[in-house]
């Protein structure tokens, strides 16, 4: 009996997975076990462990200048507010953190010399924090390469997997105020 070669058309579908399966609610594989406060406890125990070690990768990535991530954050904030600057109140907002914390990182920004504090001109009860000439030059000179290097620290995420994480962070509400959800 002569063998017959027959060809089989098979369509493959392409390896990869369309951009929107980020941005719709995931369906659960298995049914739901846990209870909707054990699911939020153990998303808050991932962020909160992954807050730590981010922030103790930055601390390396930013030891050469002798700054926190918030500094740094501080830093790229008063520079995107030149040239009036910010009150420590507004820059608190900004950062998501206490006044004392936003006091604290202009305090170290001072002490480099990327930062001062003026009076502000139509309040002199008031003070705006502003980058020096010194700070301003650090972020021209500076600051894209460290922000590139803080970035890297996200690198197993594609850009829209990190969109989305800033997205979904945005959501959560501390302290009874709306988050701040700012582009990058």
């Amino acid at each position: 009996m002569p063998a017959t070669s027959e060809v089989i058309e098979v369509e493959v579908a392409p390896q990869c997975v369309h951009p929107g399966w980020l941005l719709q609610e995931p369906t659960p594989v298995e049914p739901a076990r846990e209870t909707e406060d054990e699911a939020r406890f153990g998303a808050f125990m991932q962020l909160l462990r992954t807050a730590g070690a981010i922030d103790r990768a930055a601390a390396d990535v930013l030891a050469d200048l002798d700054l926190t991530a918030g500094a740094f954050g501080a830093l790229l904030e008063l520079g995107a507010a030149e040239p009036t600057g910010l009150a420590p109140s507004e820059l608190a907002r900004r950062l998501a953190v206490a006044r004392r914390t936003a006091t604290l990182y202009v305090d170290i920004l001072e002490r480099q010399g990327w930062a001062e504090r003026n009076a502000h001109p139509d309040d002199r009860r008031m003070v705006l924090a502003s980058l020096t000439p010194v700070g301003k030059r650090l972020l021209t000179d500076l600051g894209e390469a460290y922000k590139r290097r803080l970035a890297s620290l996200m690198s197993d995420m594609t850009p829209l997997q990190a969109e989305r994480l800033r997205q979904l962070l945005g959501v959560i509400q501390l302290d009874n105020c709306a988050p701040v959800l700012r582009d990058a």
